[in-house]
């Protein structure tokens, strides 16, 4: 039977038409800094701000462009190997690409130890846990086997002046990033007042905002479909 997963890996991208972010990291810096009218924050200062803010995205929501398909080779000889370097949360799927089948994710390594009493079962590769960095699965000792699994990465970083924030929706960019780096900055400048600090109480609660429009755009997690049994007794549906 043909391996209907082997072959070139599929890319997932939501917001493939890039022309449309008009924003780079140049001038969503220039914006941040007119805002605050201070000498004492710079690009550099701002433009971290705007990498920390796209860190927390990632590990807050599940961002279409952040999803992401890899192959992994097990190594016969231990019964972990490290996950791909920009791995960052929720694997989702895995497929092995050797015996062409569906490998059961569980939760924890924990739970696959109340299938398998310990990690040197032999054969393939049938169950497989995240545990920190690291893939685990029983031991296959023959060979090496090729799994391709689908999990969410780490944000690429806004590096240069020309780099853009294209993983998020277009029209979000502005309010997510613009007042996360407005509220951190005038948490710092404001730390020296009595009493409230109205800009970061402001600019906190519009990127609270900004957050939730986020959370509606992007709806709820897509979920895996159930599988029916080849055979439905329709006489009880009735």
């Amino acid at each position: 039977m043909a391996n209907e997963l082997d072959t070139d890996l599929p890319v997932l991208e939501l917001f493939a038409e890039v022309s449309v972010i008009e924003e780079t990291s140049q001038t969503l810096a220039d914006e941040v800094l007119d805002k605050v009218q201070d000498g004492s924050f710079s690009y550099d200062d701002v433009v971290e701000l705007f990498n920390d803010c796209l860190m927390e995205l990632a590990g807050e929501f599940l961002i279409p462009d952040l999803e992401v398909w890899a192959d992994v080779y097990t190594d016969p000889t231990v019964n972990h190997i490290k996950m791909p370097t920009d791995f960052m949360k929720n694997m989702r799927f895995c497929h092995s690409i050797t015996h062409n089948r569906k490998v059961k994710i569980q939760g924890s390594v924990i739970q696959m130890f109340r299938w398998y009493s310990n990690l040197d079962r032999l054969g393939p590769v049938r169950q497989v846990a995240i545990k920190g960095t690291e893939l685990f699965y029983q031991l296959v000792p023959e060979t090496a086997e090729q799994l391709r699994i689908n999990y969410f990465a780490y944000p690429e970083r806004l590096r240069t002046r020309n780099d853009k924030p294209t993983f998020l929706p277009a029209h979000l960019i502005d309010k997510l990033l613009l007042n996360y780096a407005c509220e951190e900055i005038f948490d710092k400048i404001e730390d020296a007042l009595e009493g409230q600090k109205p800009n970061t109480i402001y600019y906190g609660k519009k990127y609270e905002e900004a957050k939730a429009r986020l959370n509606d755009f992007l709806g709820p997690e897509e979920r895996e479909p159930q599988e029916f049994p080849d055979e439905i007794n329709y006489d009880v549906l009735v």
